[in-house]
């Protein structure tokens, strides 16, 4: 097959390579996705001899992206935009225009992300009710959860992995909510010092910090829930109009 288009994104010191391709046209099956980005990292996978990659499927449209496979739409467009130069491309940056972000959506997301980062452990029964119920029922089991509690996330990932994720979610969306977008390790590191040895998978870094960080999160995503127009989970593509931001 040809080389497809594709571009790199994320933290520069990322320990995987987290690429996006570009498609014309969204394949209509999960499976059809994951059997395209399985073909197009296989493609590929000799630029990146001594990483694990991590692909996406996108459709970019007049300098911006239109449906992607994971990942929200928004989020995805704005951080190929503005982590394209803190890597190696091999084409010019396909994103010319940032859309607006959905601080909505970005919250749903990360509440259901973070919640499916605890299913392996004790409060799996709990998790997995609130990850099949409504908002407020996700609130609920947010605000049980003590991170202290968990002896173990499961056997596919180490807790260093599972509190970097959380970490990052976490910084991500309370940033964002301030007004703040931030796309890698190092920019949440430097405006959320407390996560930063999360983030970088410190061995043996207590919770305390990132217990704390979690409380915020709940906190505003309560308050956030009384003024939401949509309190499930949607495209962004189905609920805004593609507004560019200045």
């Amino acid at each position: 097959m040809n080389m497809p288009t594709y571009q790199i994104f994320g933290s520069e010191n990322s320990l995987d390579a987290d690429l996006v391709f570009f498609v014309e046209e969204m394949p209509q099956t999960i499976a059809e996705k994951l059997a395209l980005s399985k073909e197009f990292s296989k493609s590929v996978a000799s630029c990146f001899p001594e990483k694990e990659i991590n692909p996406n499927l996108a459709v970019c449209q007049n300098g911006h992206l239109t449906a992607v496979y994971k990942g929200t739409t928004d989020e995805l467009n704005n951080a190929l935009f503005h982590t394209y130069n803190f890597h190696e491309q091999k084409q010019q940056n396909q994103i010319t225009k940032l859309l607006v972000r959905d601080i909505d959506l970005k919250f749903l997301r990360s509440t259901r992300m973070i919640l499916s980062f605890m299913s392996k452990t004790a409060y799996r029964v709990l998790v997995k009710k609130a990850l099949k119920g409504v908002l407020d029922e996700k609130i609920q089991a947010l605000e049980t959860i003590k991170v202290s509690c968990i002896t173990s996330f499961g056997k596919d990932k180490s807790s260093c992995d599972i509190l970097k994720s959380v970490a990052f979610q976490l910084g991500q969306t309370i940033a964002l909510c301030e007004g703040k977008e931030l796309y890698t390790k190092n920019e949440i590191a430097a405006c959320f010092p407390d996560l930063r040895k999360y983030l970088f998978r410190e061995k043996d870094a207590t919770v305390q910090d990132l217990q704390k960080w979690l409380l915020l999160f709940v906190e505003l995503l309560k308050y956030r829930s009384l003024i939401m127009k949509n309190t499930s989970e949607y495209k962004y593509e189905d609920e805004n109009d593609f507004n560019c931001a200045e």
